[in-house]
Formats: structure tokens, sequence, C-alpha cells
């Protein structure tokens, strides 16, 4: 259940940030969020990803929509991509990594902080 609570606090956080500052924003949004809800890295890297990976695509479908495509068929020509969707989706990849090593690196920054319980005989 905290997974997806922190996959859309991600979300959310991310697309809030993304209309008003930079790109990289995303990351310190993600590394916040996984700092202030406890998991394992694991989690975290998935819950980055995905939280970050999905604004970023339905952002850039946004825009491929609203430009009628424009923009995104010149940058096929540069690029080789067969169509435009493909820009997409590797925009979604680009952002999810952004995130998740975002996400990542908050969970093992918090996780420095934590003292680990010594081992005994018994445990």
């Amino acid at each position: 259940m905290i997974f997806l609570f922190r996959l859309l606090l991600i979300a959310v956080f991310t697309y809030l940030l993304a209309l008003i500052s930079p790109w990289w924003s995303t990351i310190f949004c993600a590394a916040l969020v996984a700092f202030f809800l406890p998991g394992n890295n694991f989690n975290a890297f998935l819950s980055g990803f995905m939280g970050v990976g999905l604004v970023w695509m339905v952002m850039a479908w946004k825009v491929d929509i609203e430009t009628a495509s424009i923009m995104s068929a010149k940058m096929v020509e540069l690029f080789p991509v067969d169509d435009s969707n493909m820009l997409i989706i590797v925009a979604a990849i680009v952002g999810g990594f952004a995130g998740a090593l975002g996400a990542f690196s908050g969970n093992s920054f918090r996780q420095l902080f934590i003292k680990k319980k010594e081992k005994t005989f018994y445990n």
C-alpha cells in the first residue's frame, strides 16, 4: 500500500514541479518522497521509475497532440526511429530512470541514519 502512495505522491509532485521548474527537479522530488516514506531499495527504485516515467510519458504525449506532431515529425528525421510514438516511449524511459535513481538515492540516504540491530546468538 505504501508503494502505491509513494508512486502517487511522486507522480503528483513531479507534475506540479514540472510546470514551474527545470526537468531535474523531478529527481529531488522523488528523492524527498522516498526519504520520508520508508521502504526497501527496489520498492523505491520502482516507484520512482513508474511515477516519473508515467508523468513524462503523459506530458510528452500531450505536447505531441497539442502541436499536431510537428515537432515529433522533425525529431523522427533526426533520430533513427520509425514513429513519433517511439520518441514518447524513450522520453518516458529517460524520465523514469531519472526518477528511479532519485528515489533510490533518497531511500539510501535515509538508511544511513537507521541504526542496525546487532546480531546475537539468539537472533
